[in-house]
Protein backbone atom coordinates (compact mmCIF):
# COMPACT_ATOMS: atom_id res chain seq x y z
CA UNK A 1 0.00 0.00 0.00
CA UNK A 2 1.66 3.17 -1.08
CA UNK A 3 1.52 5.57 1.75
CA UNK A 4 1.50 9.81 1.83
CA UNK A 5 3.75 11.87 2.81
CA UNK A 6 2.79 13.60 6.14
CA UNK A 7 3.48 17.51 6.16
CA UNK A 8 4.33 17.42 10.21
CA UNK A 9 5.47 21.15 9.63
CA UNK A 10 1.63 21.98 8.69
CA UNK A 11 -0.22 23.94 11.08
CA UNK A 12 -3.28 21.84 10.78
CA UNK A 13 -1.27 18.70 11.44
CA UNK A 14 -2.54 16.69 14.30
CA UNK A 15 -1.30 13.23 14.71
CA UNK A 16 -3.73 12.23 17.03
CA UNK A 17 -6.63 12.64 14.51
CA UNK A 18 -7.55 13.91 10.66
CA UNK A 19 -7.11 17.37 10.24
CA UNK A 20 -9.88 19.93 9.77
CA UNK A 21 -9.54 19.40 5.55
CA UNK A 22 -9.09 15.71 5.74
CA UNK A 23 -12.59 15.77 7.34
CA UNK A 24 -13.97 18.35 5.01
CA UNK A 25 -12.81 17.51 1.49
CA UNK A 26 -10.37 14.41 2.14
CA UNK A 27 -7.77 15.65 0.53
CA UNK A 28 -4.29 13.99 2.06
CA UNK A 29 -0.81 15.79 2.81
CA UNK A 30 0.46 15.38 -1.02
CA UNK A 31 -2.57 16.60 -2.92
CA UNK A 32 -3.73 19.48 -0.25
CA UNK A 33 -3.99 22.83 -1.31
CA UNK A 34 -4.33 24.46 2.44
CA UNK A 35 -1.08 23.10 3.25
CA UNK A 36 0.53 25.94 5.93
CA UNK A 37 3.67 25.71 7.01
CA UNK A 38 4.78 27.48 10.20
CA UNK A 39 8.31 28.57 11.12
CA UNK A 40 8.67 29.65 14.82
CA UNK A 41 6.63 28.07 17.81
CA UNK A 42 5.35 30.66 20.49
CA UNK A 43 3.80 30.18 23.64
CA UNK A 44 1.74 33.10 25.32
CA UNK A 45 1.09 32.80 28.91
CA UNK A 46 -1.96 34.77 29.91
CA UNK A 47 -4.06 32.47 32.80
CA UNK A 48 -6.85 35.28 33.84
CA UNK A 49 -9.39 37.49 34.60
CA UNK A 50 -11.47 36.88 31.45
CA UNK A 51 -11.47 40.99 30.47
CA UNK A 52 -7.79 40.77 30.89
CA UNK A 53 -7.11 37.86 28.49
CA UNK A 54 -9.18 39.21 25.96
CA UNK A 55 -7.31 42.57 26.30
CA UNK A 56 -4.26 40.93 25.73
CA UNK A 57 -5.19 39.56 22.30
CA UNK A 58 -3.62 42.80 21.10
CA UNK A 59 0.07 41.31 20.97
CA UNK A 60 -1.75 38.97 18.54
CA UNK A 61 -1.19 40.91 15.31
CA UNK A 62 1.75 42.24 16.55
CA UNK A 63 3.60 39.02 16.78
CA UNK A 64 1.72 38.15 13.44
CA UNK A 65 3.22 40.89 11.89
CA UNK A 66 6.86 40.19 13.14
CA UNK A 67 6.61 36.26 12.71
CA UNK A 68 3.77 36.05 9.84
CA UNK A 69 4.49 31.87 9.81
CA UNK A 70 4.15 31.68 13.38
CA UNK A 71 2.51 28.96 15.07
CA UNK A 72 0.74 30.38 18.49
CA UNK A 73 -0.22 28.42 21.14
CA UNK A 74 -2.12 30.33 24.27
CA UNK A 75 -2.05 28.67 27.61
CA UNK A 76 -4.83 30.07 29.66
CA UNK A 77 -7.87 28.97 32.57
CA UNK A 78 -11.13 27.29 30.77
CA UNK A 79 -13.37 30.50 31.57
CA UNK A 80 -11.54 31.73 28.78
CA UNK A 81 -10.91 29.34 26.31
CA UNK A 82 -14.04 30.33 24.31
CA UNK A 83 -13.01 33.47 23.42
CA UNK A 84 -9.79 32.61 22.45
CA UNK A 85 -10.71 29.17 20.50
CA UNK A 86 -12.54 31.78 18.31
CA UNK A 87 -9.01 33.40 16.91
CA UNK A 88 -8.23 32.07 13.84
CA UNK A 89 -4.69 33.12 14.14
CA UNK A 90 -4.40 31.32 17.90
CA UNK A 91 -3.33 27.52 16.44
CA UNK A 92 -3.88 26.15 19.69
CA UNK A 93 -5.40 27.40 23.72
CA UNK A 94 -4.68 24.83 26.00
CA UNK A 95 -6.72 24.13 29.39
CA UNK A 96 -4.01 25.41 32.32
CA UNK A 97 -6.16 22.92 34.14
CA UNK A 98 -5.26 20.18 31.85
CA UNK A 99 -2.80 17.80 33.51
CA UNK A 100 -1.79 17.23 29.24
CA UNK A 101 -0.38 20.72 29.58
CA UNK A 102 2.21 20.08 32.17
CA UNK A 103 3.19 16.69 30.13
CA UNK A 104 3.47 18.89 26.88
CA UNK A 105 5.36 21.88 28.36
CA UNK A 106 8.28 19.33 29.65
CA UNK A 107 9.05 18.09 26.40
CA UNK A 108 7.96 20.72 23.43
CA UNK A 109 10.34 23.60 22.88
CA UNK A 110 9.40 27.13 21.72
CA UNK A 111 10.95 30.12 19.71
CA UNK A 112 9.15 32.32 21.78
CA UNK A 113 7.18 32.84 25.20
CA UNK A 114 5.49 35.35 25.54
CA UNK A 115 4.03 35.77 29.58
CA UNK A 116 2.35 38.64 30.13
CA UNK A 117 0.92 37.76 33.61
CA UNK A 118 3.13 38.33 36.91
CA UNK A 119 1.64 35.51 39.04
CA UNK A 120 3.30 32.79 40.46
CA UNK A 121 1.60 30.44 38.38
CA UNK A 122 2.01 32.15 34.94
CA UNK A 123 5.31 32.81 36.06
CA UNK A 124 5.58 29.09 36.83
CA UNK A 125 4.49 27.79 33.30
CA UNK A 126 6.88 30.41 31.45
CA UNK A 127 10.32 28.89 33.74
CA UNK A 128 9.40 25.44 32.79
CA UNK A 129 8.57 26.22 29.21
CA UNK A 130 11.48 25.45 27.07
CA UNK A 131 12.55 28.38 24.65
CA UNK A 132 15.09 30.23 23.06
CA UNK A 133 13.96 33.63 24.39
CA UNK A 134 11.52 33.97 27.07
CA UNK A 135 10.02 37.54 27.55
CA UNK A 136 7.55 39.09 30.14
CA UNK A 137 7.99 37.28 33.61
CA UNK A 138 9.16 33.89 35.13
CA UNK A 139 10.18 32.30 38.44
CA UNK A 140 13.08 32.08 40.16
CA UNK A 141 14.17 29.26 41.89
CA UNK A 142 13.43 30.79 45.43
CA UNK A 143 10.08 31.28 44.10
CA UNK A 144 10.58 35.07 43.30
CA UNK A 145 8.46 36.54 40.16
CA UNK A 146 11.44 37.52 37.88
CA UNK A 147 11.15 40.24 35.55
CA UNK A 148 13.20 39.53 32.19
CA UNK A 149 13.42 43.03 30.89
CA UNK A 150 13.27 46.56 32.27
CA UNK A 151 9.51 47.42 30.75
CA UNK A 152 8.55 43.99 33.08
CA UNK A 153 10.37 45.27 35.98
CA UNK A 154 8.23 48.53 35.20
CA UNK A 155 4.53 46.80 35.38
CA UNK A 156 6.31 44.34 37.96
CA UNK A 157 6.79 48.07 40.17
CA UNK A 158 3.45 49.28 39.59
CA UNK A 159 1.97 45.78 41.20
CA UNK A 160 3.81 46.52 44.06
CA UNK A 161 3.11 50.06 45.24
CA UNK A 162 -0.19 51.81 45.50
CA UNK A 163 1.50 55.03 44.63
CA UNK A 164 3.27 54.64 41.68
CA UNK A 165 0.08 52.24 40.06
CA UNK A 166 -2.05 55.95 40.84
CA UNK A 167 0.78 57.73 39.13
CA UNK A 168 0.70 56.36 36.00
CA UNK A 169 -0.23 57.27 32.70
CA UNK A 170 -0.08 54.58 30.26
CA UNK A 171 -2.42 52.14 28.98
CA UNK A 172 -2.02 48.40 29.73
CA UNK A 173 -1.96 47.97 25.89
CA UNK A 174 0.99 50.52 25.61
CA UNK A 175 2.85 48.96 28.84
CA UNK A 176 2.69 45.06 27.32
CA UNK A 177 3.80 46.14 24.12
CA UNK A 178 6.94 47.81 25.92
CA UNK A 179 7.31 44.34 27.29
CA UNK A 180 7.19 42.54 24.12
CA UNK A 181 9.20 45.09 22.19
CA UNK A 182 6.26 46.19 19.64
CA UNK A 183 5.77 49.71 18.24
CA UNK A 184 2.76 51.68 17.92
CA UNK A 185 0.02 51.53 16.72
CA UNK A 186 -2.17 49.78 19.07
CA UNK A 187 -4.29 47.10 17.98
CA UNK A 188 -7.93 46.17 19.56
CA UNK A 189 -8.35 43.13 21.11
CA UNK A 190 -9.31 40.12 18.29
CA UNK A 191 -12.26 39.03 18.58
CA UNK A 192 -14.22 36.62 15.90
CA UNK A 193 -17.80 35.89 16.11
CA UNK A 194 -18.72 32.81 13.74
CA UNK A 195 -21.08 33.28 11.15
CA UNK A 196 -23.66 30.98 12.91
CA UNK A 197 -23.28 33.25 15.89
CA UNK A 198 -24.67 36.24 14.57
CA UNK A 199 -28.04 34.06 12.96
CA UNK A 200 -28.64 32.97 16.52
CA UNK A 201 -28.33 36.48 18.34
CA UNK A 202 -30.31 38.56 15.18
CA UNK A 203 -33.12 35.77 15.74
CA UNK A 204 -32.61 36.24 19.36
CA UNK A 205 -32.80 40.18 19.75
CA UNK A 206 -35.63 40.22 17.24
CA UNK A 207 -37.75 38.58 19.60
CA UNK A 208 -37.54 41.62 22.28
CA UNK A 209 -37.31 44.60 19.82
CA UNK A 210 -39.58 45.73 17.73
CA UNK A 211 -37.47 48.10 15.89
CA UNK A 212 -34.33 47.75 14.87
CA UNK A 213 -33.93 51.11 13.77
CA UNK A 214 -33.96 52.42 17.50
CA UNK A 215 -30.68 52.95 19.11
CA UNK A 216 -29.72 50.50 21.46
CA UNK A 217 -27.94 51.47 24.83
CA UNK A 218 -26.43 47.78 26.72
CA UNK A 219 -25.80 48.08 30.48
CA UNK A 220 -23.59 45.67 31.21
CA UNK A 221 -24.46 46.08 35.80
CA UNK A 222 -21.97 43.37 36.81
CA UNK A 223 -18.84 44.25 38.58
CA UNK A 224 -17.21 41.02 38.94
CA UNK A 225 -16.40 39.11 42.41
CA UNK A 226 -12.68 41.04 42.70
CA UNK A 227 -13.61 44.61 42.53
CA UNK A 228 -17.41 44.68 43.66
CA UNK A 229 -17.45 48.74 43.30
CA UNK A 230 -16.36 48.75 39.64
CA UNK A 231 -20.29 49.70 38.56
CA UNK A 232 -22.89 51.26 40.27
CA UNK A 233 -25.58 49.58 42.72
CA UNK A 234 -29.07 49.00 41.98
CA UNK A 235 -30.22 52.09 42.60
CA UNK A 236 -27.50 54.18 40.71
CA UNK A 237 -28.55 51.92 37.43
CA UNK A 238 -32.04 52.41 37.51
CA UNK A 239 -32.02 56.59 38.44
CA UNK A 240 -29.50 56.44 35.00
CA UNK A 241 -31.88 54.43 32.77
CA UNK A 242 -35.22 57.09 33.98
CA UNK A 243 -33.14 59.85 33.34
CA UNK A 244 -31.71 58.54 30.09
CA UNK A 245 -35.60 57.88 28.70
CA UNK A 246 -36.48 61.08 29.66
CA UNK A 247 -33.66 62.13 27.73
CA UNK A 248 -34.23 60.22 24.55
CA UNK A 249 -37.80 58.57 25.02
CA UNK A 250 -36.97 56.65 21.55
CA UNK A 251 -34.06 53.92 22.56
CA UNK A 252 -34.00 50.26 23.75
CA UNK A 253 -32.19 49.91 27.09
CA UNK A 254 -30.76 46.12 27.72
CA UNK A 255 -29.99 44.50 31.00
CA UNK A 256 -26.51 42.83 29.93
CA UNK A 257 -24.69 40.27 32.84
CA UNK A 258 -23.79 36.79 33.77
CA UNK A 259 -24.83 34.57 36.24
CA UNK A 260 -24.11 36.78 39.40
CA UNK A 261 -26.56 39.63 37.98
CA UNK A 262 -29.62 36.91 37.63
CA UNK A 263 -31.10 38.64 41.08
CA UNK A 264 -29.81 42.38 40.47
CA UNK A 265 -31.27 42.58 36.45
CA UNK A 266 -34.33 41.41 37.48
CA UNK A 267 -34.85 43.95 40.14
CA UNK A 268 -33.80 46.83 37.66
CA UNK A 269 -36.12 45.95 35.24
CA UNK A 270 -38.99 45.37 37.56
CA UNK A 271 -38.68 48.52 39.22
CA UNK A 272 -38.36 50.89 36.21
CA UNK A 273 -41.32 48.72 34.35
CA UNK A 274 -40.65 50.21 31.46
CA UNK A 275 -41.67 48.68 27.85
CA UNK A 276 -38.21 50.22 26.46
CA UNK A 277 -36.25 48.31 29.16
CA UNK A 278 -35.20 44.71 28.45
CA UNK A 279 -33.60 41.91 30.59
CA UNK A 280 -32.12 39.98 28.34
CA UNK A 281 -31.14 36.86 30.87
CA UNK A 282 -27.81 35.90 32.00
CA UNK A 283 -27.29 32.87 31.57
CA UNK A 284 -25.47 33.14 27.94
CA UNK A 285 -21.98 31.62 27.10
CA UNK A 286 -19.67 33.88 26.19
CA UNK A 287 -19.76 34.08 23.01
CA UNK A 288 -23.16 34.57 22.91
CA UNK A 289 -22.94 37.34 25.52
CA UNK A 290 -20.42 38.74 23.12
CA UNK A 291 -22.33 38.59 19.47
CA UNK A 292 -25.35 40.50 21.75
CA UNK A 293 -22.93 43.51 22.60
CA UNK A 294 -22.54 43.85 19.12
CA UNK A 295 -26.15 44.90 18.78
CA UNK A 296 -25.70 47.56 20.40
CA UNK A 297 -25.29 51.19 19.07
CA UNK A 298 -23.50 51.63 22.87
CA UNK A 299 -22.66 50.07 25.99
CA UNK A 300 -22.24 51.63 29.46
CA UNK A 301 -20.48 49.71 32.15
CA UNK A 302 -17.35 49.39 34.36
CA UNK A 303 -14.36 48.54 33.53
CA UNK A 304 -15.11 44.64 33.00
CA UNK A 305 -14.89 42.21 30.46
CA UNK A 306 -17.87 43.77 28.33
CA UNK A 307 -15.59 46.82 27.87
CA UNK A 308 -12.75 44.51 26.03
CA UNK A 309 -15.38 42.84 23.88
CA UNK A 310 -17.14 46.04 23.47
CA UNK A 311 -13.40 47.59 22.24
CA UNK A 312 -13.13 44.73 19.92
CA UNK A 313 -15.88 44.57 18.45
CA UNK A 314 -15.80 48.49 17.46
CA UNK A 315 -18.74 49.47 19.69
CA UNK A 316 -18.75 52.77 21.22
CA UNK A 317 -18.47 52.56 25.22
CA UNK A 318 -19.35 54.91 27.94
CA UNK A 319 -17.25 53.31 31.35
CA UNK A 320 -16.86 54.51 34.57
CA UNK A 321 -13.59 54.13 37.04
CA UNK A 322 -13.14 54.16 40.66
CA UNK A 323 -11.35 51.90 42.41
CA UNK A 324 -9.48 51.13 38.96
CA UNK A 325 -7.27 53.01 37.12
CA UNK A 326 -8.86 54.99 33.91
CA UNK A 327 -5.39 55.83 32.39
CA UNK A 328 -4.75 51.79 31.86
CA UNK A 329 -7.72 52.02 29.68
CA UNK A 330 -7.03 52.59 25.84
CA UNK A 331 -9.40 54.73 24.19
CA UNK A 332 -9.00 53.76 20.45
CA UNK A 333 -9.51 57.32 19.04
CA UNK A 334 -12.75 58.07 21.37
CA UNK A 335 -14.09 54.53 20.76
CA UNK A 336 -14.44 54.62 24.89
CA UNK A 337 -15.46 57.53 27.03
CA UNK A 338 -14.51 57.63 30.18
CA UNK A 339 -16.00 59.33 33.59
CA UNK A 340 -13.39 59.28 36.55
CA UNK A 341 -15.59 59.65 40.04
CA UNK A 342 -14.65 62.52 42.12
CA UNK A 343 -11.27 63.02 43.12
CA UNK A 344 -10.88 61.38 46.12
CA UNK A 345 -7.67 60.72 47.82
CA UNK A 346 -8.83 56.91 47.86
CA UNK A 347 -9.47 56.69 44.28
CA UNK A 348 -7.99 54.30 42.32
CA UNK A 349 -7.44 51.65 45.33
CA UNK A 350 -8.08 48.62 43.41
CA UNK A 351 -9.82 47.10 46.58
CA UNK A 352 -13.66 46.74 48.20
CA UNK A 353 -14.96 49.54 50.44
CA UNK A 354 -17.70 49.72 53.01
CA UNK A 355 -18.26 53.70 52.64
CA UNK A 356 -22.18 54.83 52.08
CA UNK A 357 -20.63 57.40 49.82
CA UNK A 358 -18.03 55.68 47.59
CA UNK A 359 -16.36 57.14 45.02
CA UNK A 360 -18.71 55.17 42.39
CA UNK A 361 -21.89 56.56 44.28
CA UNK A 362 -20.55 60.15 43.43
CA UNK A 363 -20.72 60.20 39.44
CA UNK A 364 -22.82 62.62 38.46
CA UNK A 365 -25.81 61.12 36.35
CA UNK A 366 -26.21 64.09 33.73
CA UNK A 367 -22.48 63.29 33.03
CA UNK A 368 -23.40 59.54 32.38
CA UNK A 369 -26.71 60.85 30.26
CA UNK A 370 -24.18 63.32 27.92
CA UNK A 371 -21.47 60.69 27.31
CA UNK A 372 -23.96 58.32 25.89
CA UNK A 373 -25.54 61.13 23.79
CA UNK A 374 -22.23 61.44 22.57
CA UNK A 375 -21.60 58.40 21.24
CA UNK A 376 -25.09 57.96 20.28
CA UNK A 377 -24.61 61.24 18.30
CA UNK A 378 -21.26 60.39 16.57
CA UNK A 379 -23.00 56.99 15.45
CA UNK A 380 -25.44 59.21 13.96
CA UNK A 381 -28.39 58.33 15.81
CA UNK A 382 -29.22 61.57 17.53
CA UNK A 383 -29.37 64.61 15.69
CA UNK A 384 -28.37 66.75 17.85
CA UNK A 385 -26.61 66.61 22.18
CA UNK A 386 -28.13 69.09 23.68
Amino acid sequence: MKRSMINIDCRFFNGAKPCVWNKKHGCECCNCRWYSRYNEKILIIKLDAIGDVLRSTCIIPKIKERFPSAYITWITKPESIELLSSNSDIDEVWNYNDVGTLSRLKIQEWDYVYNLDNSHPSSAIATIAKAGQKIGFVLSEKGIITPTNDSSLKWLTMASFDRIKKENLESYQEIMYGICGFAPPICKPCLTLPDSLLTWVDNFIDGFLPDRNTPIVGINTGSGSRWPKKMLNVQRIIEVIRALLNEIPKCYILLLGGPNEIDKNSEIAKTVNSKNVFNLGCNHSLLQFSAIIKKCTVILCGDTLALHIASALDIPTVVLFGPTSSAEIYNYDGLIEKIEAEKLDCLCCYSDCNKDHNCMSLIPIDEIIGKIKKQLFFMGKLTNIG
